[in-house]
């Protein structure tokens, strides 16, 4: 395959991640069939094969798209001239702006992490390249790269990962019961709780 072509194929597996996203988010995964995400790209089940052979391949497909979308926003964050305000802008926008759709897709990834062993790894993958990349910010937001600064800051990503991912979950499993002016006060008490994660110094340790 020429470099056009492989330029091209690569442009429409993109363009098919983004149309079935909203199918697996409607029906689940299991719920979903390859002829469902084939009707909703207008493709023939045929042709959906050439580019994705199974619903696991596609799930794989967007957890390495997310983890390239991670790597780009967190090198955002380390050339800003102010880290702390980048974070802070990048966070407010996840969590004002998280759309229902992404949420429920994101369980329905969690839930097959526990069903594939590749899926899982990946996740896995996922999980680290975030917690990694939110201690390098820290780091760089303090200026304090010492081992115990690091220890803390540690915790303090698995906290942060944890608000963000609980909010979206409760966005998706309480869509229905939760008023808007309730969803955006939650959304404001995560955005202080991560503000407050994020600049806090780390502690001195005891001498």
């Amino acid at each position: 395959m020429d470099t056009a072509t492989h330029s091209i194929a690569s442009k429409r597996a993109l363009d098919i991640l983004d149309q079935v996203k909203s199918v697996f988010a409607l029906n689940g995964f299991d719920g979903t069939s390859m002829q469902d995400l084939a009707q909703a790209t207008q493709m023939s089940v045929g042709n959906f094969y050439r580019y994705f052979p199974s619903k696991d391949a596609i799930i794989t497909a967007l957890v390495k798209r997310d983890l390239e979308e991670i790597e780009a926003v967190f090198e955002a964050v380390q050339n800003a001239s102010d880290p702390g305000a980048m974070f802070m802008t990048i966070l407010r926008e996840r969590i004002e702006t998280l759309p229902v759709e992404d949420a429920a897709l994101w369980s329905e990834v969690q839930a097959a992490s526990f069903r594939s062993p590749e899926i899982a790894t990946l996740m896995r993958t996922m999980d680290e390249t975030v917690r990694d990349n939110v201690v390098k910010a820290l780091v760089r937001i303090h200026g304090d790269g010492s081992a115990n600064a690091v220890k803390t800051f540690e915790t303090r990503a698995h906290l942060m990962m944890l608000l963000i991912h609980g909010f979206a979950q409760r966005k998706f499993c309480a869509r229905e019961a939760i008023l808007d002016e309730q969803s955006a006060a939650l959304g404001e008490l995560v955005l202080s709780t991560l503000h407050d994660t994020i600049f806090a110094p780390p502690a001195t340790p005891a001498e």
